[in-house]
């Protein structure tokens, strides 16, 4: 039952999460390539920036770290089908993605989303919130 609650919910988040992630306007950096004399090796930047906002974001409402993060996208293959994604980023990709994004832009984000969860009662004109 517990299982099924938390995965309504992140479903939910997640639903948020999409409609957020559609006003957020792609930095320049994102898909800017490596000067390979600066970092030698790895891969140019192969996910697309809303599926790895939302993979974030995801990660942020979970409070999980990137291997957590990792794991748990592995284990939910739904998840990567709802997030655009066909494979699961590792955890490397997750935290070069962060990092390009800056945690004041997901902060931002969500706080949104996530008051979206509180309920409020509107009586008046004037909001109030209330705590069952």
């Amino acid at each position: 039952m517990y299982e099924r609650a938390s995965k309504d919910e992140e479903q939910l988040f997640l639903k948020i999460a999409i409609d957020l992630v559609a006003t957020v306007k792609e930095p320049s950096n994102w898909m800017k390539p490596r000067n390979p004399k600066k970092h030698a090796g790895g891969k140019p930047v192969s996910y697309h920036f809303k599926p790895m906002m939302l993979v974030l974001l995801l990660m942020n409402y979970h409070r999980k770290d990137y291997r957590e993060m990792e794991a748990h996208l592995k284990c939910n293959k739904h998840l990567l089908t709802e997030l655009g994604l066909k494979y699961s980023p590792n955890k490397s990709t997750i935290h070069v993605a962060h990092r390009k994004v800056g945690t004041k832009l997901l902060r931002e984000l969500n706080d949104t989303a996530l008051s979206k969860f509180k309920k409020e009662d509107v009586e008046g004109g004037e909001q109030r919130n209330t705590y069952l």
